[in-house]
């Protein structure tokens, strides 16, 4: 049973901040030092002082990226810059936004407090593994600021659409914030105060599980840290700050939603040889070749493909062409694995890839993974070609979007796909409304 609670956001005063847009910041994760610095530059009181804050050659164990950021978060706070809403509620949070193909859509969900769960629990549903860097990141950041300055980003699926309902009556009402990104979305949060309201809310969460959409270190980050301050406090009751994370909740039955495929770059592989390569995998794959001046045709015959097959593209520094890697009905790959597959994780993409492909043939597999050292991970077609155009990657697989049901057949099953199978869009802004996780 999924355990929601509405909350006491902290959010900045718009009395000391007049330009709510100057303040804001994508999530920690694609924040690239550029980036970083921009933020810096815009505003004193931007969050990526709170959520990435900068490292520097003289940090110490007493002096660091994440001392500072505390420091920031108690000083704002006493200026009044931020400032604790005086009631409970759940924020309504909307995105409108346009896809690549300039089609206006919105994502509708809210912010709301969940109280932790185990992963095996059947409540809390994640569907990739993690990896032990981000997660250590991320716990330094909780252990001195006890906060979530980020939501979680977790689906529910409620096709009958109770929840929406109300999320768009109380959207008609004038938003608490309203803000817009370099992107062009816009950003807008109402709240829902009404008590029977909260309580409906509850009721048609409670019996659905939730699936992480974006955010599984934080999740697993967010249980380590509330087993330390449990140890630390000796309070195990569960209903402390530190047994809860800020999530965002949204209806996977709803057409705002969008998944984007995320691409991979491949590099340092020793002695590698495209056309011994593409040999190798001949009897496993059809090969269609397609001249890079026919890029577009490309893509749209990989997406069009990648309906009813398994399909890849293909692009590497030793050759001008493109190739559509298109798996063969029948094709006899299990012998190629290093373990059998489930069902369901034979039928992505993303998972054929990784055991087939890089695995097999290229013989990047989870300790390579693991050590990040032959695999990147790009949005951006164009980003990819350029990597490869540029000398900065070898191999460029480029994949088509993973489906949200496979997501849901995926964590129900309780398997794991690869890292970055999936990338939900658009990403949610961090800063609108922060959870302390002590009193």
């Amino acid at each position: 049973m999924a355990r929601i609670e509405p909350f006491r956001g902290i959010r900045y005063n718009s009395d000391k901040v007049e330009n709510l847009d100057l303040v804001m910041a994508p999530p920690y994760d694609i924040i690239s030092p550029r980036l970083q610095k921009q933020l810096y530059d815009k505003h004193p009181y931007n969050v990526v002082r709170l959520e990435l804050n900068r490292q520097t050659p003289e940090d110490t164990d007493t002096n660091n990226r994440y001392t500072r950021a505390a420091a920031h978060l108690g000083q704002w706070l006493e200026a009044g810059a931020l400032v604790t809403d005086p009631r409970p509620v759940f924020y309504v949070y909307y995105l409108d936004y346009r896809t690549p193909e300039g089609h206006g859509k919105t994502l509708k969900g809210f912010l709301s407090r969940v109280h932790l769960e185990e992963l095996d629990s059947g409540v809390v549903l994640p569907h990739e593994n993690t990896l032990s860097g981000p997660k250590a990141d991320r716990l330094r950041l909780m252990q001195q600021c006890h906060a979530n300055f980020s939501p979680i980003f977790s689906l529910y699926s409620n096709p009958e659409h109770q929840i929406l309902d109300m999320l768009d009556r109380a959207a008609g009402d004038k938003p608490l914030i309203h803000v817009s990104d370099p992107d062009g979305m816009r950003h807008r949060v109402w709240g829902i105060d009404d008590a029977a309201d909260i309580a409906t809310i509850q009721q048609v969460m409670a019996a659905r599980p939730l699936f992480i959409a974006d955010g599984h270190h934080r999740y697993e980050t967010a249980l380590t840290y509330r087993n330390l301050r449990r140890d630390e406090t000796g309070l195990r009751d569960g209903g402390q700050p530190f047994d809860y994370v800020l999530m965002y909740l949204s209806n996977m039955d709803d057409p705002g939603l969008s998944i984007f495929p995320t691409h991979r770059l491949v590099d340092h592989l020793e002695r590698f040889d495209l056309q011994r390569f593409l040999g190798q995998i001949a009897d496993y794959f059809e090969i269609r070749v397609f001249s890079f001046v026919q890029k577009d045709a490309f893509l749209r015959e990989l997406k069009t493909v990648g309906q009813r097959a398994h399909a890849f593209g293909l692009y590497s520094c030793d050759s001008d062409d493109l190739y559509l890697l298109v798996l063969k009905a029948g094709a006899a790959i299990e012998p190629l694995l290093q373990a059998p597959l489930s069902p369901i994780l034979r039928s992505l993409d993303v998972t054929i890839l990784h055991a087939v492909l890089l695995e097999h043939f290229l013989g990047i597999g989870e300790k390579e993974l693991a050590a990040q050292s032959h695999l990147r991970y790009v949005k951006e077609t164009e980003d990819a070609f350029h990597a490869v155009n540029d000398r900065d990657a070898q191999l460029a697989f480029l994949m088509n979007a993973t489906r949200v049901e496979q997501l849901r057949d995926v964590s129900l099953e309780g398997e794991k796909m690869p890292q970055k199978s999936t990338y939900f869009y658009p990403k949610l802004l961090t800063g609108l409304v922060l959870n302390a996780l002590r009193d």
